[in-house]
């Protein structure tokens, strides 16, 4: 699902009051996902757009496009000339949006501040940490839209269950795996995740072949309409997982209602994660070896992070990821369960239904 019109002009008013209480003109913002976020126009990834959002409401696009849902007024320019993409097109972004911009003090993102600094404005105010914090909790249309990517990794881990065996090649069953989402999609995927091997903590496929014992971890993570969903499973590759596999397994497995039960807005994200670790680290386990989970949103790691060398707090709209997982020789590889999660004013809401078996 690709962001509404109405959820565009809502961002579009929370960055107003940011304007608002900077005393700022206007904001220049031409980082892809800014422009997407507030505008609703996901621009090619090989082209450059900018949007001027102004004190008055105004907003204007500058990009290779005749159409923009939650935009004023348009200022095209061509990205490319006779089908060749030329390297001047935020030159040209910024000539097409420098008419709209007035004397007076702005704002800008990282690459809006070369878009304005292009059009003889003063040096603007950096808007990126005010922005990160917008996205940090989700709008609907927002949420809505990771579903729709939550909806492809359950196509990824169907097709994963078929396709994956003994002899059968990393490379060869993430073909059929990217090919699978893809379908589902409807569109070219501009990323589908990380992890496609078996035999190891995780990584891109490889020219081998897997081997019966072994795990295969699928660290699923579709980017569909300019958002990503990012959970993960983990297969026995012949079926048939060990006692130590499913030992391993059991553990992980329980530690989630413990965490969901914990999880409320105002709580410490390390507090969650000390959590997990005291619970990997009884009976002498090895506690946790990375992070417990993140936020997800325009890209697949954002705030807030519950990782212990971070500092985030949980807040209503957002939207986490809880990935514990056990990595060690015997388990031939590792396992890693990843659902997804949207905290509520009462607690938290499960967005990932897919089984977390090992078969």
């Amino acid at each position: 699902m690709k962001l509404t019109t109405d959820g565009c002009r809502a961002r579009q008013q929370k960055l107003l009051k940011i304007l608002a209480d900077q005393n700022l003109d206007g904001a220049v913002l031409a980082q892809r996902e800014h422009v997407y976020y507030f505008t609703g126009h996901l621009h090619n990834p090989m082209h450059a757009a900018a949007t001027l959002i102004t004190a008055d409401g105004t907003v204007t696009l500058a990009a290779d496009t005749s159409d923009a849902p939650a935009v004023d007024d348009l200022a095209p320019y061509a990205a490319d000339r006779y089908s060749t993409m030329h390297c001047q097109q935020l030159e040209e972004a910024a000539a097409a949006l420098a008419p709209a911009i007035g004397p007076g003090k702005y704002g800008a993102d990282l690459a809006g501040v070369v878009v304005l600094t292009r059009t003889g404005g003063d040096l603007p105010v950096d808007l990126c940490p005010e922005i990160l914090r917008l996205r940090k909790s989700k709008h609907p249309d927002e949420i809505e839209a990771i579903r729709d990517c939550i909806r492809l990794t359950e196509v990824m881990y169907d097709t994963a269950k078929r396709v994956i065996g003994p002899g059968v090649d990393e490379v060869a069953a993430f073909s059929e795996i990217l090919a699978a989402a893809t379908i589902a999609g409807g569109e070219f995927l501009e990323s589908c995740g990380n992890d496609f091997q078996a035999n190891a903590m995780g990584g891109k496929p490889r020219r081998r072949a897997m081997n019966a014992g072994e795990l295969y971890i699928l660290d699923a993570g579709p980017c569909l309409h300019g958002y990503h969903a990012d959970n993960s499973r983990t297969f026995a590759v012949d079926g048939a997982p060990t006692e130590a596999q499913l030992e391993a397994w059991e553990r992980i497995d329980s530690v989630f209602s413990m965490l969901e039960e914990m999880i409320e807005p105002g709580l410490s994200a390390v507090e969650l994660y000390d959590a997990a670790n005291a619970y990997f680290q009884k009976d002498g386990g090895p506690g946790m070896s990375h992070h417990l989970g993140h936020g997800i949103g325009l890209r697949p790691h954002e705030p807030p992070e519950l990782n212990p060398k971070y500092s985030a707090i949980l807040e209503v709209g957002d939207v986490i990821t809880m990935e514990p997982g056990l990595y060690w020789d015997e388990l031939k590889g590792g396992i890693r369960l990843e659902e997804n999660y949207l905290v509520t004013a009462d607690g938290v809401e499960k967005l990932t239904t897919y089984p977390r078996a090992l078969t």
